[in-house]
């Protein structure tokens, strides 16, 4: 009997271990001329002050919405709804990394998608 409830106790904890673990994505958006905005993301505002770089850790959401509003006067705000974050396809989705920057091309600023890499974790 109690080499049973050991042996169920140790497959247990495997499983547990071993099991599916809910991670979130990373997104990272930055400026390419250096220029400082504010980032909101699913009308959640996530740097108090402008900055020129800004990265967002564990978003629940494979795709966001997001509005970046610029600091310096005269630029208007840049408005995705739909940017996205998780790897595309219909296959298994992993946690990632997201990069996108800003541009200006012909007097207008842009999003741009920079690259996406998956999370790596340190057990």
């Amino acid at each position: 009997m109690i080499k049973k409830t050991v042996l169920l106790v140790i497959f247990s904890v495997l499983f547990v271990l071993h099991g599916p673990i809910q991670v979130a994505h990373n997104l990272e958006i930055f400026s390419e001329d250096g220029l400082e905005f504010t980032l909101i993301v699913n009308g959640k505002k996530y740097n108090e002050s402008p900055q020129s770089n800004v990265k967002i850790i564990d978003l629940e959401s494979d795709y966001v919405q997001v509005k970046i509003i610029f600091e310096k006067s005269g630029i208007p705000d840049i408005m995705k709804k739909n940017l996205q974050i998780a790897n595309p396809g219909t296959g298994a989705k992993y946690p990632v990394s997201t990069v996108y920057k800003i541009i200006e091309k012909k007097g207008k600023y842009k999003l741009r998608f920079v690259s996406r890499t998956e999370k790596t974790f340190i057990y």
